[in-house]
């Protein structure tokens, strides 16, 4: 009963944060320019499993970026993702935490990628995984609401930023945070691609 009253209390909440997004359109964010490796780790900290501290990878060059974020949501963010990456790597496998950049359209981006070598999906569920209460596992074994990836994609577009998603059964699944980086924020020589 008290495992059913915590879902409950999550999905609630989840449906929340979803509403306040998309009715107030990002006007609640609390935007700060500041690096995101301090929120990436917090985010890791939140999510350890007692005991399987070893299957988080965080790889981060030195030098990143300092960004334009809600650090709380974009927390919120990762948590989710990383999140999922347990969940959906019942067999256990390290899961990745690295970045990327790149130039769109003019702009600079980066990401936050995080990846699992889990069950993977197919290509029908990846088309499907930002809809709300669109469950990959439809057996019901993995705990969660299915609200998870659509509250990751409403933060990423309220930061002007896009989620992209790459898996493939079997093999597992890469998840790409991406945020513009604005004018006067230095990029990392070693990161660009």
């Amino acid at each position: 009963m008290h495992r059913q009253a915590r879902r409950l209390t999550d999905l609630i909440n989840e449906l929340l944060d979803l509403a306040r997004i998309e009715s107030r359109a990002g006007k609640d964010f609390r935007i700060v320019r500041q690096r995101i490796d301090p929120v990436i780790r917090d985010a890791i900290a939140t999510v350890h499993v007692d005991g399987d501290r070893s299957r988080m990878h965080l790889n981060l060059p030195d030098s990143l970026p300092e960004l334009d974020i809600d650090p709380a949501k974009m927390q919120q963010a990762i948590i989710n993702v990383l999140s999922n990456a347990y969940k959906y790597s019942p067999q256990g496998g390290p899961i990745d935490i690295t970045a990327r950049q790149r130039s769109q359209g003019g702009t600079g981006q980066l990401a936050i990628v995080i990846s699992d070598r889990g069950m993977g999906m197919t290509h029908d569920q990846v088309a499907r995984v930002f809809e709300r209460f669109y469950r990959a596992d439809p057996s019901g074994h993995i705990p969660g609401t299915g609200l998870g990836m659509s509250l990751v994609k409403e933060i990423m577009e309220s930061h002007g930023g896009s989620v992209e998603l790459d898996s493939e059964i079997g093999a597992g699944t890469s998840v790409s945070l991406w945020l513009p980086v604005r004018d006067g924020a230095s990029a990392a020589p070693a990161l660009l691609h």
